[in-house]
């Protein structure tokens, strides 16, 4: 059964960024090898609808060890992706907190359809299903050569951390 895009993609540009990096970093605070939100070509702020994407690089972290002589990009960093794409739409909705945190509460209902290689960008839709402040809810898909790779729900509770690690 094909999947539906959660929304008509036909009027995004996906080869034109709408949100700068470093808006993305003060929402999101990944840092490092696990800053898998790459960029954002598409953000509407009243639905929050947004299409975000990861560039699966040649010389990623995991391409030596997730399956030695033939790469792909793994499910769980993926959903990750998904779940970074999320936490920029909350922190757009409800701002941000010092000292506080959308964090990864939980995933339902996840399938993965194909796979993404290195050298290939991975797209992300996302699209939120419940929005409240301690508990939100948000549908995602993740697509790659016009392939869909995963769908799924991403469950994100807000958390307490300590200031040094918020994003600001």
């Amino acid at each position: 059964m094909p999947i539906e895009p959660l929304f008509d993609l036909s009027a995004v540009d996906l080869n034109r960024d709408v949100v700068p990096l470093d808006e993305i970093r003060a929402c999101v605070p990944h840092r490092f090898e696990f800053a898998l939100l790459d960029g954002i070509v598409h953000f509407d702020p009243v639905t929050l609808n947004a299409v975000g994407y990861h560039d699966a690089r040649e010389d990623g972290f995991w391409v030596r060890g997730h399956i030695p002589g033939d790469p792909i990009f793994p499910g769980a960093l993926m959903i990750e992706c998904a779940a970074q794409l999320s936490s920029y739409c909350y922190r757009k909705r409800f701002g941000l907190e010092q000292g506080k945190f959308f964090g990864f509460g939980g995933i339902d209902k996840v399938k993965f359809r194909s796979m993404v290689r290195p050298g290939k960008r991975l797209y992300v839709l996302c699209k939120d299903i419940k929005l409240d402040r301690r508990h939100s809810r948000f549908a995602v898909q993740g697509f790659s050569e016009d392939r869909f790779c995963f769908e799924g729900e991403i469950i994100g509770v807000q958390m307490a951390v300590s200031t040094a690690a918020t994003p600001g």
